[in-house]
């Protein structure tokens, strides 16, 4: 059963198609002049029957003429078995069109894409298929934020390929999403806040949330960040907790709450952080948290006990 983080990048190909152009474009693949771009059908049938399966097809197209299609693979890990089925996934696709085809495959990590840039040597001479592999290394680095506004998908998949990077690097390519985000079409922002947080790991995904908070978190009140950020993942609970001690526990979530209302700028006076820091109560604490991201003052905080 594919997973979510699978389906988030696919599905970032079946809103903006030009995506896949974009990524393949410098990497060996000449353009067709075309004035389409649609997702087709990604159920790839031949003569056996059987049924291969796409993650992705996307076809360029001049008129009613194809004159490229794509297919999109995610990979998350190393499968042995994708050697048999891509060069099927090509030669279906090809053929149905009767147009040039490529495979794109998108991974997010390092190790496995240049596990699925190996070539496929088709045993027939001078036959081999080379993946064209877009992984974090081959991803580009989106900085500019009229880039990121201009192509929000590529710009959530600079952060997720780059902003887990720890120092100005890493920072970089979040913050253009950041301030790109509230100005980027049909609620694209928030949809993809929550894209990058479903794929980001959860230290990196902490930084992501913290300039969200930053930035005004009324402009993103999607379930998915208010859960995530309710549960505490984004404000890194592993930081100076003790393995498995409640205590540890107890002044993590303490420094959970202070945080979230610092950086909403929201000020903490010494009696009321002394207060919470005080406070050894798991279930106090676990109340207080997610008020902290909604209240108005630390005051309207203990009103409500």
């Amino acid at each position: 059963m594919p997973s979510i983080a699978h389906e988030t990048v696919i599905d970032l190909f079946r809103k903006r198609p030009t995506l896949a152009a974009t990524l393949i474009h410098g990497q060996g693949v000449t353009l067709a002049s075309h004035d389409e771009v649609r997702v087709e059908s990604e159920n790839l049938v031949d003569c056996k029957p059987a049924e291969y399966r796409a993650d992705a097809v996307v076809v360029h197209r001049a008129g009613s003429k194809p004159v490229l299609g794509v297919v999109v693979e995610v990979q998350l890990r190393p499968d042995e078995d994708k050697q048999w089925s891509w060069p099927v996934y090509l030669a279906t696709l090809r053929a149905r069109l009767q147009c040039d085809t490529v495979l794109l495959v998108m991974c997010l990590s390092s190790k496995t894409a240049r596990h699925c840039a190996t070539p496929i040597d088709m045993g027939h001479p001078g036959w081999r298929l080379a993946p064209l592999v877009m992984g974090p290394d081959q991803l580009p680095r989106i900085t500019d934020v009229a880039q990121a506004v201009a192509e929000p998908e590529l710009a959530a998949l600079s952060v997720v390929a780059h902003g887990r990077t720890p120092g100005a690097d890493g920072q970089q390519v979040m913050d253009a999403f950041l301030k790109a985000a509230p100005l980027m079409a049909d609620g694209l922002g928030e949809t993809y806040a929550d894209v990058v947080l479903a794929l980001l790991p959860k230290v990196a995904a902490q930084r992501f949330v913290e300039g969200l908070m930053a930035v005004g978190t009324d402009k993103y009140k999607s379930d998915y960040v208010r859960q995530w950020v309710a549960e505490g993942v984004a404000e890194g609970k592993a930081e100076g907790k003790a393995e498995g001690k409640a205590e540890g526990a107890a002044e993590a979530r303490a420094k959970d709450i202070i945080l979230a209302f610092r950086t909403r700028g929201i000020d903490v006076s010494p009696e009321a952080e002394k207060r919470i820091l005080d406070c050894s109560d798991p279930d106090q604490l676990n109340a207080w948290f997610p008020k902290s991201i909604t209240a108005n003052s630390v005051e309207d905080l203990f009103d409500s006990d």
